[in-house]
């Protein structure tokens, strides 16, 4: 069923989704559903929970949680990857990207103890870039100020009319802005 509603959100369709469509899709009868969901916004927010984990997922490939840069230019890299995961899956996921950042999603990470909230990613990665001298402060307004400026990248360069462009490079740059703003030469010498 998630996976259903999962691809209706991929297909920008999912406004249109309802519990009887649904249930047609599924070959079961509506009310077989509400043994599992109360309505169709749980159904949202289950595919918006879904959409984090598989964020996650990509945040974990660019910057694996028991890991540690090992300098200033590996503490830049790591960033750089999260905020490429960041945009390629807002691009290769637009629909279920905006669902999770619509009225239905929040970052459901936080009830699992075992993994860490998406946003926080961005806070360790921020936090060593300070350790290392990259960046003057890692504070919580800067990591806003960082988020808010790669969402809107991504939103942005996700949208579908931008058809098949290379991302990397952009927002490898979009990134190093960023930095460049919180202070200290993101850039090495």
């Amino acid at each position: 069923m998630i996976a259903l509603a999962m691809a209706a959100a991929q297909d920008g369709a999912i406004e249109a989704l309802s519990m009887r469509e649904v249930s047609r899709r599924l070959g079961v009868s509506p009310g077989a559903i509400y043994r599992h969901f109360e309505d169709r916004e749980a159904i949202l927010k289950a595919v918006a929970e879904a959409g984090f984990v598989l964020l996650g997922e990509r945040f974990e490939a660019a910057m694996p949680a028991g890991s540690a840069a090992r300098d200033g230019a590996d503490a830049r890299a790591r960033f750089e990857g999260l905020a490429l995961a960041y945009v390629t899956f807002a691009r290769s996921h637009y629909g279920l990207w905006r669902l999770m950042f619509g009225p239905y999603g929040c970052d459901f990470q936080f009830q699992d103890p075992a993994k860490a909230p998406t946003y926080q990613w961005l806070g360790r990665s921020l936090s060593e870039l300070r350790d290392f001298g990259v960046i003057g402060s890692a504070t919580p307004q800067d990591q806003y100020f960082v988020w808010t400026a790669i969402h809107g990248f991504s939103d942005l360069r996700a949208f579908p009319r931008e058809g098949a462009v290379d991302v990397e490079p952009s927002a490898r740059t979009q990134a190093r802005l960023c930095l460049r703003a919180l202070g200290r030469a993101a850039d090495p010498p």
